[in-house]
Order: C-alpha cells, then structure tokens, then sequence
C-alpha cells in the first residue's frame, strides 16, 4: 500500500504525507528520499539537526525520521527540538549504536519508535505508515 493508498486515495500532491528525512550522511538521505517518494510520500531532507529544526520552524511535517549520531545536534537532542516546535510530530529515530539507555531516553522523550541500523526499508515504511496515521 502506497501513501496515497493510506491517505484515502488521495490525488492532490498537497495530500500527501510529508516526511522530513534527517541524516548527515548523503547517501543515506538519498535512499530514503528515492524510497518514500517512489511509496507516494513527499520527502524533505536535512543534512543537520539544526536544518531539520530550522525546516520544521518554516514547514509541517507529518513524520520524521533522524538518525542518532550526527555532527553538532545529534539525534536525540533534534527529536527534542522538533517535538518542542510540534507536540504531535511522530519522530522515528535511526541509531547503529543502541542500548537499552539510549532507547529508553528517545522515548522519554517523545520518540514514537527507535529502531536499529541497518535499515530494513519495508519495516521502516510501516512504522512511518504507522506513525501518519497516529498523528492524523
């Protein structure tokens, strides 16, 4: 099932779900862009915790995924600062490093999942599904 299957068949380009996609590496950002656009989303990317918050503050989003370890914001700290500016905004949080703290501390605070690489596409495609539907 599509986005678009999942958001009642919608047609219009503005219906479609708006995932924000947070990564520092390029390729990884790439992926998942190509991925969730061929899937029917609409994708934006950020490089940085703190361009993801910045589009956040410009733009809605209806997910958002981020990886955990990055340069300046990491992980966690960009989960925290995008829940401030949206409450609602499901985050998926991508981490090769787990430990049960660190899962235990994105869910504190707020984290609608944490999920371990290497990515497997089709589960990280349900848990976004998942998370679209939770927020609307």
């Amino acid at each position: 099932m599509t986005a678009v299957d999942a958001a009642g068949g919608a047609a219009d380009a503005c219906a479609l779900p708006r995932v924000l996609v947070v990564d520092d590496e390029r390729d990884m950002l790439e992926i998942l862009q190509d991925f969730f656009e061929s899937e029917g989303y609409t994708v934006q990317v950020a490089d940085s915790g703190e361009r993801a918050i910045e589009l956040c503050r410009h733009g809605s989003f209806d997910v958002a995924i981020t990886d955990m370890r990055m340069p300046g914001i990491d992980g966690l700290h960009t989960l925290m600062g995008l829940r401030q500016l949206d409450p609602r905004l499901p985050v998926i949080v991508v981490t090769g490093y787990a430990s049960d703290d660190t899962e235990q501390r994105c869910r504190n605070a707020g984290a609608f999942d944490c999920i371990q690489k290497p990515v497997d596409l089709d589960t990280l495609l349900r848990l976004v599904g998942a998370a679209v539907q939770a927020r609307n």
